[in-house]
């Protein structure tokens, strides 16, 4: 018998810390992306063409002189 040998008490083991960043990484996305959906929630149109996301900050501006009409 191999009395020589030390064994070391390792508390973490590599596949275990690699699943536990990884399933918190995925945990983090998905709360993220659950956010995201009831944030622009108000923002989704059902038109007869399909869903379309309508956010106001996104739009293009109108090509014009900029300046307001008032019809006088």
């Amino acid at each position: 018998m191999a009395r020589d040998e030390v064994r070391i008490y390792r508390s973490h083991k590599p596949l275990k810390t690699a699943l536990a960043v990884v399933f918190s990484v995925l945990a983090a996305l998905i709360i993220l992306a659950a956010g995201i959906f009831f944030g622009f929630k108000k923002y989704i149109v059902y038109t007869s063409d399909g869903v379309k996301l309508d956010v106001p900050w996104l739009e293009e501006p109108e090509s014009g002189s900029g300046a307001p009409e008032d019809g006088q």
